[in-house]
């Protein structure tokens, strides 16, 4: 696959977890996933040769349901709980070198989880948005 951003989606859509997949753009209904992109392409370290390490940084944002109307209710810990089934899955992909399918002059290192557990980036009576960043480092040969 020559374009990055369509490596990661098909890689992501992989995952048993998420049923609605966006990228960049997104509603904000309950069950939505976006891969968000932060910065791609950032050279970490130019080699001799016209390689180089670099970065893609992306975030997964969740749009989740909330329970914020009956105490004692286990519901919000539960859902916290799935949005870190896929941290841990792309944890798993990461061990496992299933990676996605960049460019034949790509060759990934390692797909990093960022944060420890997910945030909670907004609420409202609807649902949370949850979120959580993620980096992909590999070698590029070449622009």
């Amino acid at each position: 696959v020559d374009n990055k951003h369509l490596a990661m989606w098909n890689w992501l859509y992989q995952n048993k977890n998420i049923s609605d997949l966006f990228f960049n753009f997104s509603t904000d209904k309950n069950g939505a996933t976006v891969i968000a992109t932060g910065s791609g392409d950032t050279v970490v370290k130019q080699y001799m040769g016209n390689s180089s390490l670099r970065n893609y940084d992306f975030s997964i944002i969740q749009f989740k349901p909330v329970n914020s109307e009956i105490p004692n209710n286990s519901e919000n810990a539960t859902i916290m709980f799935d949005v870190e089934a896929v941290m841990d899955w792309i944890k798993k992909q990461n061990d496992d070198r299933n990676f996605p399918e960049f460019p034949s002059n790509c060759t990934i290192q390692k797909i990093e989880v960022l944060n420890n557990m997910p945030a909670v980036a907004g609420q409202d009576q609807a649902g949370a948005k949850y979120m959580f960043q993620c980096r992909v480092v590999y070698t590029q040969i070449g622009d």
